[in-house]
Formats: structure tokens, C-alpha cells, sequence
């Protein structure tokens, strides 16, 4: 694991030996004899500790009897220090400073240690120790607090521990993925594990065989399972699950989840942070930003689109093949389960005709029309939703639609955007598409999505901004509207369905001309090829300038370098 940078900010009452705890590290770190009321931030030598990979920065804190000290909101891990003689201190965690924390609603996970441990008579003193009495009320209480522990800053004893556990926190922290309270894992670590197990089940069946198991183990610990592990692990699943679902020759989801939750009980969270990592996962359970900020060089001025590629389609079809032949809203809802952001991926009621139950070509299409518009927020929710793939795999680059012989190959394309522009009959149309907009239909198995715009939206929307992804314009006749872009297009007809309009524009999109006009192709066609005139001369330069190169440089008497 790479270097990390890491505050840990002690707090608490004035004289509960916050700084006595500060010098008593120094001391053993340094071989130096300090104590001051307040130390400056020191960083500690990284071998003292059990995590030397973090670089530990202790900060000191003093605030007046009812203040949270401003070095809090620089803290990774608050250590809140409090005296056991002391019971006035004791009272003070919960009705001071975790109260304070949690109302200005900080996040940082927070270490309870319990100074003062040599003031206790030793006979009592497992009895004594208070924050082992408490604790479990404050962790429902108050859900940042880990643990509690508890040292003698004047004898040195536990003093390193509470570092460790502060590091161990920092690294491997367990409100995200545990509740203390409920003793169950968290519903983000379940949408991790939810999209990790899918990323692993390589057939789409739904569950892991003991070859997923064995794969998984090896990719992301580098350790190989035999027999006898793969059977020990199914039977720690069976003893949570009280069944015997994963002793057939599979694992499931939930048995995938249990184990989490087991090793965690354990101790052995740093077995989940090691899977969520190497899947990409921070520390708030979010897929990290970088893997995403790769795009696709594409001319979208000249037409040119994106669309999935066929190995992204299938791995769509497996995801609906799991829901039989169609499945609910709820079902569709289920699969975006592990998504942790809002998308604007679209409804199913956008979808033409619209049915109760989703069919493959509507999931499909949904997917088509999502990613036409933005193939980066698609490339987002493929990798959420626990298709593992690279953006140059996962899309397909079509022509652009900026000279004739482009425009030929369009009938390859999966997907189309048709465009209406009206002047007085929005309304009316907006009815004909259910108020939905846009809609998205199929037509002999391609994608269509319809947007609707009044004449204004038009010119100062579609011809600045997504003019060159237009595959057609319905324009009503009353309309000024024109563009310098080279879209083929047909006037509104009033007394016939949009949706019968539409499907013969699926017609025109594939018949010889494509919708274009004569005028249209004979400009395209302009640019398909440069002129052999053009092509001669351009030839006839090069050889010149080749040509007087060679015999300036023939000719010239080089100079011998010092």
C-alpha cells in the first residue's frame, strides 16, 4: 500500500492529559524529556507503529470548557480523551462532546481513550474501567465512535495502542461498511458487494462456482484456494445462513455478503478494504472518479456518434436473461441497485409502445438511446451496475455525416435521433408522445428517439449545440426554421399520426437516398474527395521540394564540429 498522509487530532477536557499523552510518544519517539501545555503538530516515525505506510501527524488541541477546537475539521481520526478518576469527565463524552460532533455532523471516525489508567486501584480495576461499561450505549448513541481503550500516559502503557487503533481506523474505517448498533452491514457495502459479485459471475448465471471463487481469490489476493479452503468457506456461509444453499456447487450473493459480515466480526476488516480497493472503491463506498475521466476521440461537429458495442449488448442481454423473458419495474429497479449516484439513465415510460413488464428489445433500446446522448455517463452506470470493461471496448465509434460516402454506411447504425420542430402545435404533439419527452422507440431492431421543439428552442439549442446528432426534422410548415447543416428532413403532416410519420422515416433512413435531397447529396458528395488536379499538384510540390533538398544538401560543405 502506498504512503498516506494521516492527522489524528486528540480533544477533550482541559486536564484529562491530552498534551502528558502528546509527550509521553515524543518521549519514547525521540528519546527526549518535554512536557508543555500544548505541543505543535509533530509527525511520528512511521516503525513505531503497526501501519507504517501511514504518515502519522498527531495535532494537540485547547479550546475553552465548551467549544470544539477548530483542528477537528482537519482531523482523519479524532482521539476524544477523557479521565477514568474522573467522573464529571466521563459525563462530559456524552453530554458534550459527542453530542457537539454529531449535531455539526462531522464524519471523521472517533477513537474513545480513557486516560488516567494508573490512578486506578488495580484490584478494581477491570471493573472500573468505564468506558468499557458505556461504550456499548455510546456506539448506539452515537454511530462515528469504533472503540474505546484505555492507557496511563505517565507509564507509557497503552499509549501506542491508541495510535494503532486511530491508523487501523484511518486505513480500514468500519462505520461505512458496520453498524455497531444493528450488527449487520451497511446498505452502501451492500451495493459494493452486489456489483463486485456481478463483476466476478463471468456466465451471468446469477451465482459463483467454485472456479468464480478460486478466480476472485487470485485476482485480488493473489493466493490460490484448494478444496479444503473453498469448503471451509462454505461452511462459515452455511453457519450464518443456517442453510445449506452454498454447500451445492455455488456461492450466492447473500453468501457472498455473509462472509463480509463474518470477517468483519473477526477483526479481519482489512479483508473487505482490500476487496473494495481493488475494485476501485474510496472510503465512502463511491467508485473512484478517475477511472472515468477517459473519453473517446469523436468529431460529434461532423455527425459522428457512439453506440454500444455487440459485447456491451450482450452483456446486457445476460443481465436481462437473469429475469426470464421480461421483468417488472420493480426488477429493473433492482438492477441499478448498486448505483449510488442520481442518473439520468431513462424511465421506462419513455419507452413506445409502453407495456407493464419490460421486454429485451425496450432494455435494450433504453440503453441505445442513453448512451447515443452521452456515452461517459453510460461508460458510469455500466461500471456501477458490474460491467467491468474498458470505455474502448465498451462503445462503438460510428461514421460521421459530413460527406456522401459517410452517409452510406449509416445503415449499420443501431441508433437514430429524429427531431420535430413546430411552431403552433407543440402542445398537441407533446399530447401524441404521452408528455413525455423524449420518447424511444424500435423499429425493425433499431433505436429511435424523438425530441420535440418549438421553433425558438430550435434555433438557439439544436443549431448550436445538438444539431449535428439530428438523424432527421419533422418541421411543421408554418415554421421559418433552416439550418446550414446538412439533415435530412420532411414537413409535419397534421392529420396523420406522429407515430406513423415516425415509422416511415425508419423507411426513408434506409432506402438509397437516406431522406436526403437532391441539392443535399450533390453537396455531400462535394466532399468526398479531393480533385485529381488537386491530388497532381499537391504530388508535383512534394517531389520539388524533396527533390531541392537533395541538392542543397549534395552541394553544401559541412563544417567540422568542434
Amino acid at each position: 500500500m502506498k504512503k498516506r498522509n494521516f492527522k489524528v487530532v486528540v480533544i477533550g477536557d482541559s486536564g484529562v492529559g491530552k498534551s502528558t499523552f502528546i509527550s509521553a510518544l515524543i518521549n519514547e519517539s525521540f528519546n527526549m524529556n518535554t512536557h508543555i501545555d500544548q505541543h505543535m503538530p509533530i509527525q511520528l516515525p512511521p516503525e513505531m507503529f503497526n501501519h507504517p505506510e501511514c504518515n502519522t501527524t498527531l495535532i494537540d488541541t485547547k479550546c475553552l470548557p465548551n467549544q470544539i477546537p477548530e483542528q477537528v475539521k482537519m482531523a482523519d481520526v479524532i482521539l476524544l480523551m477523557y479521565s477514568i478518576d474522573d467522573d464529571a469527565s466521563c459525563e462530559r463524552l456524552q453530554n458534550f462532546w459527542l453530542k457537539e460532533l454529531k449535531e455539526k455532523e462531522f464524519q471523521q471516525p472517533i477513537i474513545i481513550v480513557g486516560n488516567k489508567l494508573d490512578l486506578i486501584n488495580l484490584e478494581d480495576g477491570r471493573e472500573y474501567c468505564r468506558v468499557f461499561k458505556f461504550i456499548k450505549q455510546l456506539v448506539k448513541d452515537f454511530s462515528k465512535v469504533e472503540i474505546g481503550i484505555e492507557c496511563s500516559s505517565i507509564k507509557f502503557q497503552g499509549v501506542q495502542d491508541a495510535i494503532n487503533c486511530a491508523q487501523r481506523s484511518y486505513l480500514y474505517p468500519l462505520s461505512p461498511l458496520y453498524s455497531l448498533v444493528n450488527k449487520q452491514i451497511t446498505e452502501g457495502f451492500k451495493k459494493a458487494l452486489t456489483r463486485i459479485f456481478r463483476i466476478c459471475d463471468e456466465d451471468g448465471d446469477g451465482v459463483w462456482s467454485d472456479q468464480e471463487l478460486e478466480q476472485f481469490q487470485k485476482k485480488v489476493f493473489k493466493r490460490q484456494l484448494n478444496k479444503s479452503d473453498i469448503a471451509g468457506i462454505k461452511d462459515m456461509i452455511e453457519e450464518e445462513l443456517k442453510d445449506d444453499s452454498n454447500k451445492k456447487t455455488f456461492i450466492t450473493l447473500q453468501g457472498f455478503m455473509v462472509l463480509q459480515k463474518r470477517g468483519i466480526e473477526l477483526t479481519k476488516i482489512q479483508i473487505s478494504w482490500t476487496i473494495l480497493r481493488f475494485f476501485n472503491y474510496k472510503d465512502d463506498l463511491t467508485i473512484d472518479d478517475s477511472i472515468f475521466q477517459e473519453e473517446l476521440l469523436i468529431d460529434q461537429e461532423a455527425g459522428q456518434t457512439v453506440e454500444l458495442s455487440d459485447f456491451t449488448l450482450e452483456k446486457l442481454k445476460l443481465i436481462f436473461d437473469l429475469n426470464v423473458s421480461t421483468f417488472t419495474q420493480n426488477q429493473f429497479g433492482s438492477i441499478f441497485y448498486p448505483v449510488t449516484y442520481q442518473t439520468s439513465f431513462p424511465l421506462p415510460q419513455q419507452y413506445h409502445p409502453q407495456s407493464q413488464d419490460i421486454d429485451l428489445n425496450q432494455w435494450l433500446a433504453l440503453w441505445n438511446a442513453f448512451s447515443f446522448f452521452n456515452y461517459r455517463d453510460t461508460y458510469k452506470l455500466l461500471t456501477y451496475i458490474g460491467i467491468d470493461i474498458k470505455i474502448q471496448d465498451a462503445f462503438t465509434e460510428q461514421n460521421k455525416k459530413d460527406s456522401w460516402g459517410s452517409v452510406q454506411k449509416i445503415i449499420k447504425r443501431r441508433v437514430f435521433h429524429i427531431a420535430i420542430v413546430t411552431k403552433n402545435k407543440k402542445k398537441i404533439l407533446e399530447e401524441q408522445l404521452n408528455n413525455i419527452s423524449p420518447r424511444i422507440t424500435t423499429i425493425n431492431s433499431k433505436t429511435y428517439v424523438i425530441s420535440i421543439y418549438d421553433e425558438q428552442q430550435a434555433e438557439e439549442q439544436i443549431e448550436k449545440r445538438r444539431l449535428s446528432i439530428v438523424d432527421f426534422l419533422i418541421i411543421e410548415h408554418s415554421c421559418q426554421f433552416s439550418t446550414l447543416q446538412l439533415i435530412p428532413f420532411i414537413i409535419l403532416e397534421e392529420n396523420i399520426s406522429i407515430w406513423t410519420q415516425i415509422s416511415k422515416i425508419g423507411e426513408i433512413l434506409h432506402s438509397q437516398s437516406f431522406g436526403y435531397s437532391d441539392i443535399q447529396i450533390q453537396q455531400l458528395k462535394s466532399f468526398d474527395s479531393i480533385s485529381i488536379i488537386q491530388v497532381a499538384s499537391g504530388f508535383a510540390l512534394l517531389i520539388g521540394l524533396l527533390s531541392s533538398g537533395y541538392y542543397y544538401f549534395k552541394n553544401q560543405k559541412f563544417k567540422k564540429m568542434k
